[in-house]
């Protein structure tokens, strides 16, 4: 044993050694970088959002220049989104529970910066709305001082909300009427059961003042579609009732009305009319006008049936000089098209929304630019940025 002792000390000491060699000889530790979150660049009018707010989750945003994705505004369910007309910030009406279904209700106003994402703050809203798929739930005025989000609780109100302030400075009762987005500098206008629709305005005023046009839709018998085009900035909006009747509005300090015309007597075809058993091609889908003024271009998908197939998605897409109401192009669809939307700029591009898939076509010559699989499945927003 003595004699055994020796050697296996020696023989440890030696397989050791190579091992502390290694570690002599090993490379420096990694540095850790921090962690830090890349910033987007300003947002463009050839940006856009697709909701998904029947799932929530995300809204994705998308370049359609590109085709890419750039990022998610995470939202609840049924939140409804909005940008703000400088491009500086995404706003979103959102409701939470404190026990995620049920407990105490939450409504708030998210701000987020449009460059990082991040939430820069919540604006407690006294309500707000829980619906799907409408484009037209909250809107900001073309300065981007307020914001005015729709509510049913327990009457038809609208919230109007001072940014600056963060805080709802008054909620004005509309009797009879729904929904609401920006319309001109610092208006907002909303749609009437009796065939109206209502501004409300805010200026210097200490209270906000509510009008309303004349009557130039029936809900009863030729209601309009409640995904209408409107544009805060140059407060101008069109409005189409499910016969095929287009009407436009502008907010000039008050609300003025154009004269309708018909889609159907623009393209050659009998005038759409209310009457059972009418076959003719008549306007459908979920939001199926856009509307461009620098380019004066109106789009609307078109599907043969009768009245009262308004949820029928597009077969065609006729495009219209709006100025003149001369019909300038009739293009077959690919698939099943549900909604639509333009930019505001003076080069457009015309986004077209199926379930699930994003086309992305260049608006003036119809060209396919980018198809985008699986971008969403709900509402199509175009940031209306500009001076």
């Amino acid at each position: 044993m003595k004699r055994l002792f020796g050697p296996l000390i020696a023989a440890s000491l030696m397989s050791v050694s190579p091992l502390a060699s290694a570690q002599d000889d090993a490379p420096a530790p990694l540095e850790v970088e921090d962690s830090d979150t890349l910033a987007l660049p300003d947002v463009s009018p050839h940006w856009i959002i697709t909701e998904d707010n029947w799932a929530g989750g995300a809204n994705r945003i998308f370049d359609g220049e590109t085709g890419k994705m750039l990022g998610q505004l995470h939202i609840t369910q049924l939140a409804s989104t909005a940008a703000d007309p400088a491009g500086r910030y995404f706003y979103t009406a959102e409701t939470v529970w404190t026990k995620h279904n049920r407990g105490t209700r939450q409504d708030y106003l998210t701000v987020r910066d449009a460059k990082t994402l991040k939430v820069l703050r919540e604006i407690s809203l006294p309500g707000r709305l829980l619906v799907g798929n409408r484009k037209n739930l909250v809107g900001i005025s073309g300065d981007g001082r307020h914001a005015f989000v729709y509510n049913m609780d327990p009457a038809n109100s609208i919230a109007v909300v001072d940014l600056g302030a963060g805080r709802v400075t008054k909620t004005v009762e509309v009797p009879g009427c729904s929904l609401v987005t920006g319309f001109g500098k610092d208006g907002g206008i909303t749609l009437c059961s009796d065939g109206t629709a209502g501004l409300v305005s805010v200026g210097q005023r200490k209270e906000p003042v509510v009008t309303t046009s004349e009557a130039f839709f029936s809900a009863e018998n030729d209601p309009v579609f409640d995904n209408f085009a409107v544009n805060a900035l140059t407060a101008e909006a069109v409005f189409l009732t499910y016969s095929g009747k287009v009407v436009s509005a502008s907010n000039k300090g008050t609300l003025k009305l154009g004269e309708p015309w018909s889609l159907q007597e623009a393209a050659g075809y009998p005038v759409g009319t209310t009457a059972p058993l009418n076959v003719n091609w008549y306007p459908g889908g979920r939001q199926p006008l856009a509307y461009n003024s620098r380019a004066d271009r109106l789009f609307v998908l078109m599907h043969m049936g009768e009245f009262w197939s308004q949820k029928v998605p597009g077969q065609e897409i006729w495009v219209f000089e709006a100025s003149t109401r001369k019909l300038l192009k009739r293009v077959k669809l690919p698939g099943s098209i549900t909604d639509l939307a333009v930019s505001q700029d003076a080069a457009p591009l015309l986004f077209l929304g199926s379930e699930g898939t994003l086309f992305v076509w260049d608006a003036l010559t119809l060209e396919p630019k980018h198809e985008i699989e699986e971008a969403g499945h709900g509402m199509l927003l175009v940031p209306a940025v500009g001076p």
